[in-house]
Protein backbone atom coordinates (compact mmCIF):
# COMPACT_ATOMS: atom_id res chain seq x y z
CA UNK A 1 0.00 0.00 0.00
CA UNK A 2 1.11 3.36 -0.74
CA UNK A 3 0.27 6.94 0.37
CA UNK A 4 -1.11 9.23 -2.52
CA UNK A 5 -1.50 13.11 -2.44
CA UNK A 6 -4.28 14.25 -4.60
CA UNK A 7 -4.05 18.11 -5.72
CA UNK A 8 -7.05 19.57 -8.04
CA UNK A 9 -8.92 22.73 -7.74
CA UNK A 10 -11.94 20.56 -8.90
CA UNK A 11 -14.21 18.78 -6.14
CA UNK A 12 -15.41 16.65 -8.58
CA UNK A 13 -12.09 15.40 -10.33
CA UNK A 14 -10.49 14.68 -6.72
CA UNK A 15 -13.06 12.58 -5.77
CA UNK A 16 -12.51 10.80 -9.05
CA UNK A 17 -9.07 9.85 -8.65
CA UNK A 18 -9.56 9.68 -4.75
CA UNK A 19 -12.11 7.10 -5.46
CA UNK A 20 -9.89 5.13 -8.12
CA UNK A 21 -6.77 4.99 -5.63
CA UNK A 22 -9.23 3.82 -3.13
CA UNK A 23 -10.12 0.92 -5.26
CA UNK A 24 -6.70 0.22 -5.40
CA UNK A 25 -6.12 -0.25 -2.19
CA UNK A 26 -3.85 3.10 -1.34
CA UNK A 27 -3.91 5.68 1.60
CA UNK A 28 -5.13 8.74 -0.50
CA UNK A 29 -5.30 12.47 0.78
CA UNK A 30 -6.55 14.97 -1.42
CA UNK A 31 -6.32 18.67 -1.28
CA UNK A 32 -7.86 21.75 -3.24
CA UNK A 33 -4.36 23.63 -4.43
CA UNK A 34 -0.88 23.79 -4.16
CA UNK A 35 -0.51 25.95 -0.35
CA UNK A 36 -2.33 23.09 0.90
CA UNK A 37 -0.43 20.65 -0.36
CA UNK A 38 2.94 22.10 0.48
CA UNK A 39 1.18 21.81 4.23
CA UNK A 40 0.36 18.64 4.72
CA UNK A 41 3.77 16.92 2.50
CA UNK A 42 5.38 17.17 5.69
CA UNK A 43 3.65 15.38 7.82
CA UNK A 44 1.65 12.93 5.60
CA UNK A 45 5.01 11.77 3.55
CA UNK A 46 3.55 10.81 0.17
CA UNK A 47 5.22 8.01 -2.05
CA UNK A 48 3.30 9.83 -5.24
CA UNK A 49 1.74 13.56 -6.00
CA UNK A 50 -1.18 13.30 -8.87
CA UNK A 51 -1.49 17.14 -8.94
CA UNK A 52 -3.59 19.61 -11.17
CA UNK A 53 -1.23 22.48 -13.18
CA UNK A 54 -3.57 25.65 -13.67
CA UNK A 55 -5.04 26.13 -10.20
CA UNK A 56 -5.50 29.68 -8.25
CA UNK A 57 -3.47 30.91 -5.55
CA UNK A 58 -0.24 28.50 -6.75
CA UNK A 59 -0.26 26.63 -9.65
CA UNK A 60 1.10 23.04 -9.57
CA UNK A 61 4.51 23.96 -11.20
CA UNK A 62 4.92 25.88 -8.41
CA UNK A 63 4.13 23.88 -6.00
CA UNK A 64 6.24 21.24 -7.38
CA UNK A 65 9.80 23.72 -7.01
CA UNK A 66 8.41 24.54 -3.48
CA UNK A 67 8.32 21.53 -2.48
CA UNK A 68 11.54 20.71 -4.31
CA UNK A 69 13.10 23.33 -2.26
CA UNK A 70 12.08 21.59 1.10
CA UNK A 71 12.57 18.34 0.38
CA UNK A 72 15.53 16.68 -1.20
CA UNK A 73 13.90 13.77 -1.70
CA UNK A 74 11.00 14.29 -3.64
CA UNK A 75 8.10 11.72 -4.09
CA UNK A 76 7.59 11.56 -8.08
CA UNK A 77 4.82 13.50 -9.51
CA UNK A 78 2.30 13.07 -11.98
CA UNK A 79 0.45 15.94 -13.80
CA UNK A 80 -2.44 16.48 -15.24
CA UNK A 81 -2.70 19.17 -18.05
CA UNK A 82 -5.82 20.42 -19.82
CA UNK A 83 -7.09 18.90 -23.57
CA UNK A 84 -4.29 20.70 -25.96
CA UNK A 85 -1.88 21.77 -23.50
CA UNK A 86 1.02 19.80 -25.46
CA UNK A 87 3.70 22.56 -24.02
CA UNK A 88 2.35 22.34 -20.55
CA UNK A 89 3.15 18.36 -20.54
CA UNK A 90 6.88 18.97 -22.03
CA UNK A 91 7.69 21.69 -19.50
CA UNK A 92 6.41 19.19 -16.86
CA UNK A 93 8.37 16.52 -17.81
CA UNK A 94 11.63 19.43 -17.92
CA UNK A 95 11.47 20.10 -14.43
CA UNK A 96 11.12 16.79 -13.67
CA UNK A 97 7.73 15.10 -13.41
CA UNK A 98 7.57 11.33 -13.54
CA UNK A 99 4.89 11.29 -16.22
CA UNK A 100 1.86 13.65 -17.19
CA UNK A 101 -2.29 12.91 -18.31
CA UNK A 102 -4.08 14.92 -20.67
CA UNK A 103 -7.73 15.74 -19.51
CA UNK A 104 -10.04 13.49 -20.06
CA UNK A 105 -7.79 11.21 -19.57
CA UNK A 106 -9.27 7.19 -19.29
CA UNK A 107 -9.25 5.79 -15.40
CA UNK A 108 -7.14 2.42 -16.71
CA UNK A 109 -4.36 4.50 -18.20
CA UNK A 110 -4.50 6.99 -15.03
CA UNK A 111 -4.41 3.30 -13.07
CA UNK A 112 -1.34 2.15 -15.26
CA UNK A 113 0.36 4.92 -14.97
CA UNK A 114 0.26 5.50 -11.22
CA UNK A 115 1.35 2.11 -10.88
CA UNK A 116 4.28 2.85 -12.20
CA UNK A 117 4.92 6.16 -10.52
CA UNK A 118 4.31 3.75 -6.80
CA UNK A 119 7.10 1.36 -8.23
CA UNK A 120 9.66 3.95 -8.86
CA UNK A 121 9.04 5.18 -5.27
CA UNK A 122 9.30 1.82 -4.05
CA UNK A 123 12.51 1.36 -5.95
CA UNK A 124 13.55 5.05 -5.21
CA UNK A 125 13.13 4.86 -1.53
CA UNK A 126 15.04 0.87 -1.46
CA UNK A 127 18.41 2.46 -3.45
CA UNK A 128 17.95 5.55 -0.55
CA UNK A 129 18.29 2.96 2.34
CA UNK A 130 21.33 1.01 0.12
CA UNK A 131 22.85 3.86 0.18
CA UNK A 132 22.39 4.89 3.82
CA UNK A 133 23.64 1.55 5.02
CA UNK A 134 26.15 1.70 2.65
CA UNK A 135 27.64 5.31 4.09
CA UNK A 136 26.86 3.71 7.14
CA UNK A 137 28.74 0.92 6.85
CA UNK A 138 31.79 2.93 5.09
CA UNK A 139 31.55 5.32 8.36
CA UNK A 140 31.78 2.36 10.62
CA UNK A 141 34.81 0.85 8.46
CA UNK A 142 36.56 4.04 8.67
CA UNK A 143 36.37 4.45 12.01
CA UNK A 144 37.38 0.71 12.70
CA UNK A 145 40.56 1.38 10.16
CA UNK A 146 41.40 4.71 11.75
CA UNK A 147 41.28 2.89 15.15
CA UNK A 148 43.25 0.19 14.57
CA UNK A 149 45.65 1.76 12.15
CA UNK A 150 46.86 4.31 15.42
CA UNK A 151 46.89 1.11 17.52
CA UNK A 152 49.29 -0.66 15.17
CA UNK A 153 51.27 2.43 15.11
CA UNK A 154 51.41 3.07 18.74
CA UNK A 155 51.75 -0.43 19.79
CA UNK A 156 53.98 -2.08 17.55
CA UNK A 157 56.41 1.15 16.69
CA UNK A 158 59.53 -0.23 16.81
CA UNK A 159 58.50 -3.76 18.23
CA UNK A 160 61.22 -6.54 19.11
CA UNK A 161 61.73 -9.42 17.33
CA UNK A 162 60.02 -11.83 19.37
CA UNK A 163 61.22 -15.13 20.65
CA UNK A 164 61.02 -17.27 23.82
CA UNK A 165 64.90 -15.68 24.64
CA UNK A 166 63.25 -12.69 25.64
CA UNK A 167 61.89 -14.49 29.17
CA UNK A 168 65.36 -15.60 29.65
CA UNK A 169 67.52 -18.50 29.91
CA UNK A 170 67.23 -19.24 34.02
CA UNK A 171 65.65 -22.57 35.01
CA UNK A 172 62.75 -21.09 36.93
CA UNK A 173 61.41 -19.75 33.26
CA UNK A 174 61.93 -23.07 31.75
CA UNK A 175 58.33 -24.40 32.47
CA UNK A 176 56.72 -20.81 31.19
CA UNK A 177 58.40 -21.51 27.78
CA UNK A 178 57.29 -24.87 27.48
CA UNK A 179 53.70 -23.56 28.12
CA UNK A 180 54.18 -20.66 25.65
CA UNK A 181 55.78 -23.46 23.30
CA UNK A 182 52.88 -25.31 23.27
CA UNK A 183 50.45 -23.00 22.94
CA UNK A 184 51.65 -21.32 20.38
CA UNK A 185 52.32 -24.70 18.33
CA UNK A 186 49.16 -26.29 19.15
CA UNK A 187 46.42 -25.95 16.51
CA UNK A 188 43.77 -25.15 19.60
CA UNK A 189 46.13 -23.01 21.09
CA UNK A 190 45.09 -19.66 19.66
CA UNK A 191 41.62 -20.25 20.63
CA UNK A 192 41.85 -21.08 24.39
CA UNK A 193 41.94 -18.12 27.24
CA UNK A 194 44.69 -18.05 29.41
CA UNK A 195 45.38 -16.81 32.88
CA UNK A 196 48.93 -15.23 33.61
CA UNK A 197 49.73 -14.59 36.99
CA UNK A 198 52.66 -13.09 39.32
CA UNK A 199 54.09 -10.65 40.83
CA UNK A 200 53.76 -6.55 40.01
CA UNK A 201 56.54 -6.10 37.65
CA UNK A 202 57.70 -9.60 36.98
CA UNK A 203 57.18 -9.32 33.01
CA UNK A 204 53.14 -10.87 32.90
CA UNK A 205 52.22 -8.34 29.96
CA UNK A 206 55.77 -9.20 28.02
CA UNK A 207 54.42 -13.26 28.34
CA UNK A 208 51.50 -12.62 26.94
CA UNK A 209 52.97 -10.76 23.85
CA UNK A 210 55.50 -13.20 23.24
CA UNK A 211 52.06 -15.87 22.90
CA UNK A 212 50.45 -13.46 20.04
CA UNK A 213 53.46 -12.98 18.72
CA UNK A 214 54.21 -16.34 18.38
CA UNK A 215 50.46 -17.54 17.28
CA UNK A 216 48.55 -18.11 14.55
CA UNK A 217 46.70 -14.45 15.34
CA UNK A 218 50.32 -12.67 15.01
CA UNK A 219 48.96 -11.08 11.96
CA UNK A 220 46.20 -9.54 13.83
CA UNK A 221 45.87 -6.61 16.42
CA UNK A 222 47.14 -6.68 19.57
CA UNK A 223 45.27 -5.01 22.49
CA UNK A 224 46.44 -4.43 25.71
CA UNK A 225 43.93 -2.91 28.38
CA UNK A 226 44.83 -2.39 32.14
CA UNK A 227 41.35 -2.80 33.87
CA UNK A 228 42.67 -1.52 37.05
CA UNK A 229 43.32 1.89 35.41
CA UNK A 230 40.19 2.06 33.86
CA UNK A 231 37.51 4.70 35.60
CA UNK A 232 34.70 2.53 36.89
CA UNK A 233 31.81 4.57 34.83
CA UNK A 234 33.33 4.24 31.21
CA UNK A 235 35.14 0.41 31.61
CA UNK A 236 32.01 -0.89 29.55
CA UNK A 237 32.76 1.87 27.03
CA UNK A 238 35.82 1.09 27.00
CA UNK A 239 35.44 -2.78 25.93
CA UNK A 240 32.65 -2.96 24.32
CA UNK A 241 32.51 0.80 23.18
CA UNK A 242 29.41 3.10 22.75
CA UNK A 243 26.93 5.05 19.87
CA UNK A 244 26.41 8.50 19.54
CA UNK A 245 24.47 9.79 22.44
CA UNK A 246 24.80 7.03 24.66
CA UNK A 247 24.96 9.36 27.41
CA UNK A 248 26.07 12.89 28.49
CA UNK A 249 29.63 13.22 26.45
CA UNK A 250 29.02 10.15 23.60
CA UNK A 251 29.53 12.85 21.18
CA UNK A 252 30.34 10.19 18.40
CA UNK A 253 30.39 6.59 17.80
CA UNK A 254 33.26 4.48 19.43
CA UNK A 255 34.62 1.18 19.04
CA UNK A 256 35.59 -0.90 21.97
CA UNK A 257 38.97 -2.99 22.89
CA UNK A 258 36.71 -5.66 22.08
CA UNK A 259 35.75 -4.72 18.53
CA UNK A 260 39.19 -3.17 17.93
CA UNK A 261 40.89 -6.59 18.62
CA UNK A 262 38.74 -8.57 16.16
CA UNK A 263 41.18 -11.23 14.42
CA UNK A 264 43.90 -10.82 17.58
CA UNK A 265 44.46 -11.08 20.95
CA UNK A 266 42.99 -8.68 23.83
CA UNK A 267 45.11 -8.47 26.96
CA UNK A 268 43.41 -7.73 30.24
CA UNK A 269 45.79 -7.29 32.56
CA UNK A 270 44.60 -6.53 36.14
CA UNK A 271 41.05 -8.68 35.23
CA UNK A 272 41.12 -8.74 39.32
CA UNK A 273 40.34 -5.31 39.82
CA UNK A 274 37.11 -5.47 37.44
CA UNK A 275 33.70 -4.56 39.12
CA UNK A 276 31.47 -7.70 39.60
CA UNK A 277 28.81 -6.11 37.00
CA UNK A 278 30.91 -5.73 34.12
CA UNK A 279 32.61 -9.36 35.13
CA UNK A 280 28.77 -10.39 34.11
CA UNK A 281 29.26 -8.43 30.97
CA UNK A 282 32.93 -9.71 29.87
CA UNK A 283 31.32 -13.48 30.73
CA UNK A 284 28.55 -13.50 28.19
CA UNK A 285 30.83 -11.87 25.56
CA UNK A 286 33.46 -14.85 25.91
CA UNK A 287 30.88 -17.32 25.92
CA UNK A 288 28.98 -15.80 23.12
CA UNK A 289 31.29 -14.26 21.27
CA UNK A 290 29.21 -11.22 20.71
CA UNK A 291 28.29 -7.64 22.36
CA UNK A 292 26.55 -4.69 22.11
CA UNK A 293 27.68 -1.16 22.03
CA UNK A 294 26.55 0.95 25.38
CA UNK A 295 23.21 2.71 23.54
CA UNK A 296 23.14 -0.29 20.69
CA UNK A 297 21.05 -2.81 19.55
CA UNK A 298 22.95 -4.34 16.76
CA UNK A 299 25.38 -7.41 18.25
CA UNK A 300 28.52 -7.49 17.20
CA UNK A 301 29.71 -10.71 16.45
CA UNK A 302 33.81 -11.09 17.30
CA UNK A 303 36.70 -13.45 16.82
CA UNK A 304 38.77 -12.57 19.79
CA UNK A 305 41.12 -14.37 21.77
CA UNK A 306 41.60 -13.15 25.77
CA UNK A 307 44.89 -13.16 28.08
CA UNK A 308 44.10 -12.08 31.22
CA UNK A 309 46.76 -11.51 33.94
CA UNK A 310 46.59 -10.65 37.72
CA UNK A 311 48.84 -10.60 40.50
CA UNK A 312 45.55 -11.86 42.87
CA UNK A 313 44.78 -15.12 44.02
CA UNK A 314 41.95 -15.52 41.49
CA UNK A 315 40.60 -19.09 43.02
CA UNK A 316 40.37 -17.43 46.77
CA UNK A 317 38.71 -14.32 45.08
CA UNK A 318 36.24 -16.88 43.98
CA UNK A 319 35.63 -18.58 46.99
CA UNK A 320 35.01 -15.16 48.76
CA UNK A 321 32.72 -14.37 46.04
CA UNK A 322 34.68 -11.27 44.94
CA UNK A 323 35.29 -12.83 41.42
CA UNK A 324 32.71 -14.91 39.14
CA UNK A 325 33.91 -18.27 39.64
CA UNK A 326 32.59 -19.19 36.24
CA UNK A 327 34.39 -16.18 34.63
CA UNK A 328 37.63 -17.33 36.59
CA UNK A 329 37.07 -21.04 34.67
CA UNK A 330 36.44 -19.76 31.67
CA UNK A 331 39.76 -17.58 31.61
CA UNK A 332 42.12 -20.04 33.52
CA UNK A 333 41.75 -22.89 30.77
CA UNK A 334 45.65 -22.33 30.78
CA UNK A 335 47.40 -21.01 33.72
CA UNK A 336 51.10 -19.56 33.30
CA UNK A 337 52.50 -18.51 37.06
CA UNK A 338 55.52 -15.81 35.93
CA UNK A 339 58.48 -15.95 39.08
CA UNK A 340 59.60 -13.14 40.62
CA UNK A 341 62.81 -11.43 39.44
CA UNK A 342 64.46 -12.44 43.15
CA UNK A 343 63.95 -15.76 41.61
CA UNK A 344 65.62 -16.09 38.61
CA UNK A 345 68.19 -14.12 39.31
CA UNK A 346 70.78 -15.37 36.96
CA UNK A 347 68.71 -13.74 33.93
CA UNK A 348 69.36 -9.72 35.93
CA UNK A 349 72.73 -9.63 33.54
CA UNK A 350 70.48 -10.22 30.66
CA UNK A 351 67.93 -7.84 31.73
CA UNK A 352 69.87 -5.49 32.71
CA UNK A 353 71.68 -5.03 29.29
CA UNK A 354 68.24 -4.97 26.95
CA UNK A 355 67.20 -2.48 29.31
CA UNK A 356 69.93 -0.08 28.92
CA UNK A 357 69.38 -0.62 25.42
CA UNK A 358 65.84 0.06 25.03
CA UNK A 359 66.05 2.77 27.04
CA UNK A 360 68.82 4.63 25.23
CA UNK A 361 67.38 3.82 21.94
CA UNK A 362 67.57 7.07 19.90
CA UNK A 363 69.88 9.04 22.11
CA UNK A 364 73.30 8.65 20.08
CA UNK A 365 75.40 10.43 23.75
CA UNK A 366 73.78 8.14 25.89
CA UNK A 367 75.62 4.83 27.76
CA UNK A 368 75.46 1.73 25.76
CA UNK A 369 77.35 -0.82 28.36
CA UNK A 370 77.94 -1.39 31.99
CA UNK A 371 81.17 -2.18 33.51
CA UNK A 372 81.14 -5.27 35.48
CA UNK A 373 81.10 -4.12 38.99
CA UNK A 374 77.87 -3.03 37.91
CA UNK A 375 76.24 -6.20 38.06
CA UNK A 376 77.48 -7.38 41.84
CA UNK A 377 75.77 -4.24 43.13
CA UNK A 378 72.68 -5.24 41.10
CA UNK A 379 72.80 -9.27 42.34
CA UNK A 380 72.46 -7.72 46.08
CA UNK A 381 69.50 -6.16 45.63
CA UNK A 382 65.92 -8.14 46.46
CA UNK A 383 64.14 -6.36 43.96
CA UNK A 384 60.40 -6.46 45.04
CA UNK A 385 59.31 -4.23 42.08
CA UNK A 386 60.46 -6.94 39.86
CA UNK A 387 61.58 -6.33 35.72
CA UNK A 388 59.90 -3.06 36.17
CA UNK A 389 62.08 -1.65 39.44
CA UNK A 390 64.69 -3.07 37.41
CA UNK A 391 64.08 -0.69 34.58
CA UNK A 392 63.84 2.41 36.76
CA UNK A 393 66.88 2.04 38.11
CA UNK A 394 68.75 0.91 34.86
CA UNK A 395 67.11 4.31 33.66
CA UNK A 396 68.04 6.41 36.50
CA UNK A 397 71.97 4.59 36.32
CA UNK A 398 71.86 6.20 32.84
CA UNK A 399 70.73 9.53 33.49
CA UNK A 400 73.48 9.71 36.09
CA UNK A 401 76.24 8.56 33.84
CA UNK A 402 78.34 10.89 31.51
CA UNK A 403 80.03 8.46 28.53
CA UNK A 404 79.76 5.77 26.96
CA UNK A 405 79.80 2.98 30.08
CA UNK A 406 77.63 3.32 32.85
CA UNK A 407 79.50 2.97 36.85
CA UNK A 408 79.09 1.24 39.26
CA UNK A 409 79.09 4.79 41.37
CA UNK A 410 76.10 5.02 38.68
CA UNK A 411 74.40 1.86 39.66
CA UNK A 412 74.74 2.49 43.80
CA UNK A 413 73.18 5.72 43.66
CA UNK A 414 70.27 4.83 41.26
CA UNK A 415 69.94 2.11 43.87
CA UNK A 416 70.06 4.99 46.58
CA UNK A 417 72.95 3.06 47.84
CA UNK A 418 76.71 4.98 48.32
CA UNK A 419 79.75 2.64 46.60
CA UNK A 420 83.39 3.44 48.24
CA UNK A 421 85.32 1.30 45.73
CA UNK A 422 88.01 3.11 44.18
CA UNK A 423 87.77 3.64 40.68
CA UNK A 424 91.01 3.88 38.32
CA UNK A 425 92.78 4.70 41.55
CA UNK A 426 90.79 7.91 41.81
CA UNK A 427 90.83 8.83 45.59
CA UNK A 428 87.25 8.37 47.38
CA UNK A 429 86.28 11.17 49.48
CA UNK A 430 84.38 10.96 53.06
CA UNK A 431 83.38 13.42 55.40
CA UNK A 432 85.85 12.85 57.73
CA UNK A 433 88.52 13.81 54.48
CA UNK A 434 87.01 16.31 52.01
CA UNK A 435 90.15 17.96 51.78
CA UNK A 436 92.30 14.93 50.97
CA UNK A 437 94.05 14.97 47.61
CA UNK A 438 96.32 13.83 45.27
CA UNK A 439 100.24 14.39 44.85
CA UNK A 440 100.66 17.13 42.22
CA UNK A 441 102.01 16.39 39.05
CA UNK A 442 105.55 17.61 37.75
CA UNK A 443 105.37 20.87 36.02
CA UNK A 444 104.80 20.69 32.32
CA UNK A 445 103.50 17.35 32.70
CA UNK A 446 99.38 16.79 31.60
CA UNK A 447 97.23 17.20 34.70
CA UNK A 448 95.09 13.71 34.34
CA UNK A 449 91.78 14.36 36.44
CA UNK A 450 91.63 10.38 37.59
CA UNK A 451 95.15 11.15 39.35
CA UNK A 452 96.21 7.79 37.62
CA UNK A 453 99.85 8.45 38.62
CA UNK A 454 99.38 9.96 42.30
CA UNK A 455 98.67 7.33 45.25
CA UNK A 456 95.41 7.86 46.39
CA UNK A 457 95.63 9.09 50.16
CA UNK A 458 93.98 6.80 52.97
CA UNK A 459 90.54 7.52 53.75
CA UNK A 460 88.68 6.74 56.64
CA UNK A 461 84.76 7.97 58.10
CA UNK A 462 81.57 7.71 56.26
CA UNK A 463 81.01 7.47 52.82
CA UNK A 464 79.74 10.29 51.22
CA UNK A 465 77.15 9.97 47.70
CA UNK A 466 78.90 9.92 44.20
CA UNK A 467 77.81 13.22 43.12
CA UNK A 468 79.09 14.81 46.64
CA UNK A 469 82.18 13.15 46.25
CA UNK A 470 82.86 14.73 42.26
CA UNK A 471 81.59 17.91 42.48
CA UNK A 472 84.64 18.41 46.09
CA UNK A 473 86.91 16.33 44.11
CA UNK A 474 86.85 18.37 40.91
CA UNK A 475 86.73 21.32 42.64
CA UNK A 476 90.17 20.60 45.04
CA UNK A 477 91.39 19.50 40.85
CA UNK A 478 90.92 22.35 39.71
CA UNK A 479 92.42 24.60 42.16
CA UNK A 480 95.67 22.17 42.14
CA UNK A 481 95.91 23.14 38.33
CA UNK A 482 95.34 26.54 38.99
CA UNK A 483 98.56 26.44 41.48
CA UNK A 484 100.65 24.65 38.99
CA UNK A 485 100.18 26.92 36.77
CA UNK A 486 100.93 30.12 38.93
CA UNK A 487 104.00 28.62 40.47
CA UNK A 488 104.91 27.98 36.62
CA UNK A 489 104.57 32.14 36.33
CA UNK A 490 106.52 32.39 39.99
CA UNK A 491 103.30 33.82 41.18
CA UNK A 492 101.95 36.46 38.48
CA UNK A 493 98.52 36.06 38.46
CA UNK A 494 98.23 38.84 35.65
CA UNK A 495 100.74 36.69 33.66
CA UNK A 496 98.34 33.79 34.29
CA UNK A 497 95.25 35.66 33.68
CA UNK A 498 96.70 36.60 30.26
CA UNK A 499 97.92 33.25 29.49
CA UNK A 500 94.40 31.37 30.36
CA UNK A 501 92.23 34.53 29.09
CA UNK A 502 90.69 34.50 32.05
CA UNK A 503 89.59 38.02 34.13
CA UNK A 504 91.96 38.58 36.78
CA UNK A 505 89.71 38.92 39.72
CA UNK A 506 88.08 35.24 38.27
CA UNK A 507 91.38 33.74 38.55
CA UNK A 508 92.04 35.25 42.05
CA UNK A 509 88.05 33.92 43.03
CA UNK A 510 89.14 30.58 41.67
CA UNK A 511 92.57 30.30 43.42
CA UNK A 512 91.21 31.17 46.95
Amino acid sequence: MAKILIVDDEETIRKLLTSAVQRKGHEVISVEDGYRACDVYATFQPDVIVSDIKMPKMTGFQMFEELKKKHSAMAPVIFVTGHGEKSAAIESLRMGAFDYLEKPFDMDDFSHRLDAAVKSAAMESTNRKLSQDLAAANEKLAAKLEARTELVHRIQADAPDYSLEMLGAAPAMASVKETISQLTKSPLGSEVGVLITGASGSGKEVAARLIHELSSRSKGPWVPVNCGALPETLIESELFGHEKGAFTGAQGRKLGVFELADGGTLFLDEIGELPLAMQTRLLRALQEKTFRRVGGSEEIKVDVRVIAATNKDLARAANEKTFREDLYYRLNTVQIQIPSLRDRSEDLTFFAKGLLTSVTKGHAKAPREFLSECFAILGQHDWPGNLRELKSVVQRAALLTQGPVVTAEAVASALGKAHATPIRKAPVLTLASSNAMPAPAPMGSPLSLVSGDAAAPAVTGTPVPYHVWKKDYMKSMEKEYLQQQLSHYHGNVSALSRFMKVSRPNLCRLLK
